[in-house]
């Protein structure tokens, strides 16, 4: 979708509805901010979206062209991230294939045939049911397969549905203590010319109330110091709301990650194996013995990294265009 095409299926209502409690708070007229967002999206090239998780309304001209826009994604993923490769990491039966390795559990999709459904079952009374496309984290849900009735009816529901099933994941006490959620890491990597490197991370805590952490579905997110491989500052949710502490009352700043020294190595190795893809976004859990790879994301969202950070990441960007010679974003 262009930023044109994106500007035009924008819910300019909500947003609006969204300046009007804003205004409350920082005195400023919402049909003001409204124009400026107008603004915005014509010199830094943002959506609605970007104007209230960055606080552009609250930035300065200068502050404001360090962020990395919904349209500096757009032009930098055609460059770095071709959809000529979205099948090879969007699918999520082929990302399980293609990253066995790393993604290291079992999954079962309907073109397996229903005896492998219910060997699957039969090894895995409890298992996780998402679509095999989709982003956000909608549409996961954690299934016990005592409450299935109908087996066959259940495959049938999920091919017509496109969705499969994988291996639930038990993750490590000391990660499952920020939140009962399936907490994860978003791990941003680039890879050029056979060598990788990590680029960013930030750690996604789950709200408790499902089991999925995901910074679109209530989650917080708390940017990783990637030196010393632990949290850093507060958490933020996608609305901006900020906390020093997780759902359960740990406090973020400082929280030690586990096994951080094998998730560096791991993605910066998985980053090697498609380097058609130059820039993902790896979705890391913590399980009992060590990380595994959940998804990938070809193109991954700068906003759950740049919210956190609470300042603009555009110069990283720009030092990865640099680097396969194309233009920067200025």
């Amino acid at each position: 979708m262009g930023l044109l095409d994106y500007a035009r299926s924008a819910n300019y209502k909500r947003f609006y509805g969204d300046l009007k409690e804003i205004s409350k708070r920082v005195h400023k007229p919402a049909w003001l901010m409204f124009v400026d967002a107008g603004i915005c999206f014509i010199k830094y090239r943002s959506g609605l979206q970007d104007y209230l998780n960055f606080k552009f309304y609250e930035k300065s001209a200068a502050e404001r062209r360090t962020y990395v826009t919904t349209g500096d994604e757009y032009y930098a993923y055609q460059v770095l991230c071709p959809l000529e490769y979205a099948e090879f990491f969007s699918d999520k039966v082929n990302f399980h294939k293609n990253f066995a390795k790393y993604a290291r559990r079992e999954y079962c999709s309907p073109e397996d045939g229903l005896e492998a459904f219910e060997a699957f079952c039969e090894r895995h009374p409890s298992f996780v049911k998402k679509p095999r496309y989709g982003l956000g984290g909608g549409g996961v849900v954690k299934v016990d397969a005592a409450d299935i009735a109908d087996k066959q009816a259940f495959l049938d529901e999920m091919r017509e549905n496109g969705e499969f099933v994988e291996e639930l994941v038990v993750q490590d006490e000391r990660w499952s203590a920020l939140s009962p959620s399936t907490n994860t890491l978003r791990v941003m990597t680039f890879a050029n010319n056979d060598e990788s490197r990590l680029v960013l991370a930030v750690a996604r805590v789950g709200s408790g109330a499902t089991i999925m952490d995901n910074f679109h579905q209530g989650g917080m997110g708390v940017l990783v110091d990637t030196e010393r491989g632990c949290l850093v500052g507060n958490g933020f949710d996608k609305k901006v709301n900020e906390s020093p502490v997780s759902p359960t009352g740990v406090v973020f700043d400082g929280y030690p990650i586990p096994y951080w020294d094998e998730v560096v190595e791991m993605v910066c190795e998985a980053a090697l194996v498609n380097q058609g893809v130059k820039l993902i976004g790896w979705d890391v859990a913590l399980a009992q013995d060590g990380p595994l790879l959940i998804e990938a994301n070809r193109g991954p969202g700068w906003d759950v990294t740049q919210v956190p950070a609470q300042h603009g990441q555009k110069e990283l960007l720009n030092e990865m265009l640099r680097e396969v010679g194309a233009p920067e974003r200025p």
